[in-house]
């Protein structure tokens, strides 16, 4: 009987898929789609696993939901750094556009925003808040993905 595959490497790639989704700007849309993005980070992970696994051998729910668990806790690490990333450059943009554009909104709002704000309390807010939602969808991910992918290929009645 062969052991059981590593769940690391799978949840891995679910959770850099899911990390870049959701902290690369624009591409973040995609969770408005109810988490479409992390639930597609679970369901890599399993499926991932899946390809490893004795196809004889069918995945239990409980497998599926720690990989699962495992990619939304590391997509939340991983968008969350780009995340920073990239509202800090983001402002940085902003501000040097102000200097050629003439909009006194844009420069009131510059004038109000703190760029200290993005890496202080705000980032570990947002931080502890992706490590929840992704951690519960990245859940519901793995359990699809169970369903989907999970059951023993050849049964021997």
């Amino acid at each position: 009987m062969q052991g059981q595959p590593n769940k690391f490497i799978p949840a891995l790639w679910g959770g850099v898929l899911i990390g870049i989704i959701s902290g690369v700007p624009f591409l973040g849309f995609i969770n408005c789609a109810c988490c479409a993005g992390v639930i597609g980070g679970g369901l890599l992970a399993v499926y991932l696993y899946r390809k490893d696994l004795d196809p004889n051998q069918p995945m239990t729910m409980g497998e599926g939901a720690m990989l699962g668990l495992l990619a939304g806790l590391i997509g939340a690490v991983i968008g969350s750094v780009l995340s920073a990333v990239f509202s800090t450059a983001s402002f940085d943009f902003l501000y040097r556009l102000s200097e050629y554009v003439d909009e006194p909104e844009l420069d009131e709002f510059l004038e109000e925003m703190d760029p200290s704000m993005l890496t202080g309390g705000l980032f570990f807010f947002g931080f502890l808040m992706s490590l929840i939602i992704d951690g519960l969808f990245g859940v519901i991910g793995g359990l699809l993905g169970v369903s989907f992918f999970g059951g023993a290929k050849n049964r021997a009645d």
